[in-house]
């Protein structure tokens, strides 16, 4: 299965992240859940520390929740959310354009 990647700024520089070889089939429910989240397009759904462990599990626990937050680009916090979560599901296409051509198949970016 191809990897997704995403890049976070840590001290200052740019590291690039990659999901590991295997995802857990725990992650599944909560990847669905939080597609539906952010579908609703209801803020109080959108951008929860539960999302950003979901985020951080997917990568393998290879940066802290924190890092998370301080490393991304406020810009494409909800969007990265939202395609890791279309990833875990199978839906690597569609992932991998949210992150590198910023496409919405809704229209406006939730969360944003």
């Amino acid at each position: 299965m191809e990897a997704l990647s995403i890049t976070l700024r840590l001290d200052g520089k740019d590291k690039k992240f990659v999901t590991p070889d295997h995802i857990t089939g725990l992650l599944f429910r909560k990847a669905a859940k939080i597609a539906d989240d952010f579908e609703s397009q209801d803020e109080e759904r959108i951008f929860t520390d539960e999302q950003i462990e979901f985020v951080c599990n997917t990568f393998g626990q290879r940066f802290t929740a924190d890092e998370f937050e301080e490393g991304i680009d406020a810009r494409l916090a909800g969007r990265t959310i939202y395609a890791v979560a279309n990833y875990v599901m199978g839906n690597i296409t569609e992932a991998a354009a949210l992150l590198h051509n910023g496409e919405i198949p809704t229209g406006d970016e939730p969360g944003e």
